[in-house]
């Protein structure tokens, strides 16, 4: 066969695999038109050509079709839209060739691509197509290798990045990847379409029905009428909650068993998610009636089509079936095989619940959790000012401070915003939108009415996601539009701005990068106010643009850090629990090896090693002792690694802290005594193991009673240092540190000896830490604060060792807590070991060095290749560096053969904060081999 017989044989091919994706036609736009009506007949045409009765009669309309495609761009070379006409004519040309396979419809068929590749982004759709097939041409004519398809496949999907084709150009390079064995880029097109296409329908339909899986990550969204006549968008109208979506038929037989299920589950966690009912039998009131009669308080929402309706394809495939969605919008969307075995496991138990109703309860977010979110997505942080009313220099025509003062009270500040429920939240803000629309109408002439405004826009922003209704949203708007009328200070207008964007978003009609943009460059471009790069971070989060988040959170972290008012955005941003769970769906796992690596996920995730450095400089705080004298931070560090613990007591003064901070004594049914420990005695116990005694642990008490800490410090025995935080949760630096949760379990921060941060962690946790239960928060706390006590030991060890300082490197490098018989866990062994070795060739020790490398490599092993083997870069280096040790100790051909060993690398692994110093040590292992 020849070259151009395989060529033809792949268009084939590509014709057919290209069909399985579905083609959008662009509109004309610009330009010199080709007749609307002559395009209209060609695609009349094309669509009559598969009604042909037989492979003559089609043959001939294909090329009927073809010559007058051919005429319409002879008579209108330059025509804008003439892309549409090469489409029409791209089409019948594959038609024909698969009755007609010769060289001359071939090279016809090529001669069309080449004209349609040069087609601009608006007609990305007519293009794809073109793209690639002019691009198996060129590769099929070199004899293209695995490498190169790859390379070029890879290419086109960067070609149509940001255009109405990206979605499209992915779903068809999903197909071809597996097809070149080019299987990581296949993993990383499904990333890409988990992130960037969450939410498309089409996207998720093609992925059920052309992918395998398990379980499908998505984004719940669409706009649906509710049964009373109300729009909905999803997920921007429930940002911030959780919701089941509840698909149901009233035909399946005991369907009230089964919706009975989910009411159940509501008794249970009452409060924590909102149901909604998609009925497929496309009832008049959308089952309302019926749901009512059953005594659920579901809202039922219109599925027009039913079974039919895109939604229902992509999210469902079968009813009745609930899908849980998360406050970001993100749901799991597991297999009809998967839910089929669970239903035969749940009949052979003797009751039947399909897969996702047994799992829906695990991982439901705590209330605290979504208070914050819904907080921040509202836009509290842009109005909880605390002193408007003394304010000076006002006219005497402004706004009461009165008045003022009255609207201010009604939005409460961080963290105690995040313990509201609800219904608190939702009546605050009612109260302060009337307040507002009272004094708007009282002083209208006031000349710092802005004031107000913004704050009647924020309480509307507040009622529109509290209450779940967009009429809030329009009322707000309204309102922005005006206040984008007067003349504003800096600053002002970013309120008015924010709100008007997030009705663009809830639209859908735009572009979230244009949006975005646009707000900062109003609110003064590069100069622009830290709020509005908060915004803008906080917006992105309502499109699920990661790109665009980590865009606004970089530049507001590294400019706009310090400003007080921020700090509840900043702290957020900075939160590990928080960054790790941002545009994810909650896990949720039946007992497996998957869910124990999420567990081993959320252990590390809580360490937040990989986390970005803290650059704020020296904590600066002041605290009072037991007996009133100062206590001022940084110097009360003394030059020690200290762990700050932050505990808030009991509101009921006769109870006592949770299990979680105080541990617990309890009795077995035997009589015997079990003591549980809490994190606060993990945090004496690891100072008490410190080989140099250079870890301090000071308790925190968010508390004004010193005598209510005294009671407390002795009650629970401890001995640690205890300190006042004056004003106790209304002291600035709760909301300077986010902590967040004291009063459940002590929030962290790890000071190095010069008073900066080396890590927090607030009181919010993943839900499925809290669900496993106190034992497991609390080893994940402790397991955080071990680490990071590690990485704080080792970086002061490295800098030690870049100083020429071998002794204390060796010393330091040998702690900070006695080295258990097997390797830690946590990773550390291995690099300490390292850097010994290094150190010791610094002494001119050459046996403690060979005898730490060959250590080093050995835990390394143990830890990250399961005690096997590891031919990574990193056991490369070190064997490298004992190459240079058995060279300094006189043994030439040892050491020839440790280098040949480390020629041998054949994996990587990924990016971690150890890999950052074992980097620094293989250096100056380096300098000290010259």
């Amino acid at each position: 066969m020849n070259t151009r017989t395989k060529i033809g044989g792949f268009c084939l091919a590509m014709a057919v695999l290209l069909a399985c994706v579905s083609v959008c036609a662009a509109q004309s736009q610009g330009g010199v038109m080709i007749s609307e009506s002559k395009i209209a007949t060609l695609e009349k045409e094309l669509v009559e050509q598969k009604k042909a009765t037989s492979p003559t009669r089609m043959r001939r309309a294909c090329k009927s079709t073809i010559r007058k495609g051919v005429a319409l761009i002879e008579a209108s070379p330059t025509a804008s839209n003439r892309f549409r006409v090469l489409a029409i004519m791209l089409q019948s040309q594959k038609r024909l060739l698969t009755l007609e396979n010769t060289d001359r419809n071939r090279d016809a068929l090529f001669d069309t691509c080449s004209k349609l590749s040069r087609a601009p982004d608006e007609y990305a759709d007519l293009r794809l197509e073109s793209d690639f097939l002019l691009s198996e041409k060129a590769l099929s004519l070199k004899g293209a290798g695995v490498k190169d398809r790859t390379k070029a496949l890879a290419g086109l999907i960067k070609r149509y990045r940001n255009t109405p084709s990206e979605a499209k150009s992915l779903m068809i390079a999903a197909m071809i990847a597996p097809k070149i064995d080019a299987f990581d880029l296949k993993k990383e097109i499904l990333n890409t379409m988990s992130t960037r296409f969450a939410g498309d329908h089409s996207v998720i339909e093609w992925r059920q029905k052309h992918l395998g899986f398990s379980r499908l990550r998505v984004r719940f969204t669409g706009a649906y009428t509710r049964a009373d006549g109300v729009a909905l968008s999803f997920p921007i109208d429930r940002m911030g909650h959780t919701s089941l979506i509840y698909f149901w038929s009233k035909g399946t037989p005991g369907v009230e068993k089964r919706l009975a299920e989910v009411k159940s589950l509501q008794e249970r966690f009452p409060g924590q998610f909102k149901v909604f009912s998609f009925n497929v039998d496309e009832l008049p009131d959308a089952g309302e009636k019926m749901l009512r009669r059953m005594g659920l308080d579901w809202t039922a929402m219109h599925l027009p089509g039913g079974r039919n309706n895109q939604t229902y394809r992509a999210y469902a495939r079968k009813d009745p079936i609930v899908v849980r969605v998360n406050a970001h919008g993100h749901a799991f969307l597991l297999s009809t095989l998967a839910i089929t075995l669970l239903e035969d496991k749940g009949q052979q138990r003797g009751g039947v619940r399909d897969l996702s109703q047994t799992l829906l309860e695990q991982n439901l977010d705590d209330g605290r959790y979504l208070a914050q979110l819904q907080s921040l997505l509202v836009g509290d942080f842009l109005v909880t000012e605390t002193d408007l009313g003394k304010k000076t220099n006002r006219a005497a025509e402004s706004v009461p401070a009165k008045t003022l003062d009255a609207i201010q009270a009604c939005f409460t500040i961080a963290p105690m915003r995040y313990r509201q429920s609800p219904e608190q939240a939702l009546a605050n803000y009612t109260k302060a939108e009337k307040l507002c629309r009272d004094a708007i109408a009282k002083y209208s002439k006031a000349p710092d009415l802005w004031i107000v405004r913004n704050r009647r826009i924020i309480a509307l922003l507040g009622m529109w996601n509290l209450g779940t209704e967009p009429k809030h949203l329009a009322t707000a708007a309204e309102e922005a539009r005006t206040v984008l009328t007067a003349t504003l200070p800096r600053g002002a207008d970013v309120v008015p701005r924010f709100c008007l964007a997030k009705e663009a978003f809830r639209r859908g009609d735009v572009n979230p990068e244009s949006v975005l943009s646009e707000l900062i460059e109003a609110t003064g471009g590069t100069d622009a106010p830290g709020s509005a790069y908060a915004a803008a971070a906080i917006l992105a989060m309502d499109v699920n643009s990661l790109e665009l988040h980590a865009k606004y959170r970089q530049v507001l972290l590294e400019t706009h850090a310090v400003d007080p008012a921020l700090w509840p955005v900043v702290t957020f941003l900075r939160d590990q629990n928080h960054t790790f769970r941002l545009f994810q769906a909650n896990y949720y796992h039946p007992p497996s090896k998957a869910r124990r690596n999420v567990r081993a996920a959320l252990r590390s995730n809580a360490a937040a090693l990989d986390a970005e450095a803290d650059t704020s400089g020296p904590l600066k705080a002041e605290l009072k002792t037991l007996t009133g004298a100062a206590l001022s931070f940084p110097q009360a560090t003394d030059g020690k690694l200290t762990l700050l613990m932050f505990v808030e007591p009991p509101a009921d003064p006769g109870a006592d802290f949770p299990t979680a901070i105080g541990g617990a004594v309890t009795e077995d049914s035997r009589g015997r005594k079990k003591e549980t420990f809490g994190v606060m005695q993990n945090a004496f116990k690891l100072a008490g193991e410190h080989v140099r005694k250079e870890l301090k642990v000071v308790a925190v008490f968010l508390s004004d009673d010193a005598g209510r800490v005294k009671s407390l410090m002795k009650k629970h025995k401890w001995t640690c240092q205890a300190v006042l935080l004056p004003g106790g949760l209304k002291n600035p630096l709760v909301r300077r540190l986010g902590i967040l949760s004291a009063d459940r379990a002590a929030n962290i921060v790890l000071l190095r000896g010069d008073g900066t941060i080396a890590w927090k962690l607030s009181g919010v946790v993943h839900p499925q830490v809290r669900s496993e239960g106190v034992g497991e928060l609390v080893h994940v706390i402790t397991y955080g604060m071990k680490a990071n006590i590690n990485s704080c030991e080792v970086e002061g060890s490295v800098k030690a060792l870049k100083k020429g300082d071998f002794e204390v490197a060796v010393r330091r490098f040998s702690g900070p807590f006695p080295q258990p018989k097997k390797p830690s866990p946590d990773g550390w062994t291995a690099t300490r070991l390292y850097g010994r070795a290094v150190a010791n060739m610094g002494l001119k020790k050459g046996d403690a060095a060979l005898a730490d490398i060959d250590a080093a490599v050995e835990a390394h092993q143990w830890v990250f290749n399961r005690n096997m083997p590891c031919s990574c870069k990193i056991t490369a280096d070190m064997r490298i560096t004992k190459a240079t040790i058995l060279e300094q100790l006189g043994k030439p051909q040892e050491a020839k053969a440790s280098r040949q060993r480390a020629a041998a690398v054949t994996i990587t692994h990924s990016a971690r904060r150890y890999w950052l110093f074992h980097d620094q040590i293989k250096a100056l292992s380096m300098k000290e081999g010259k």
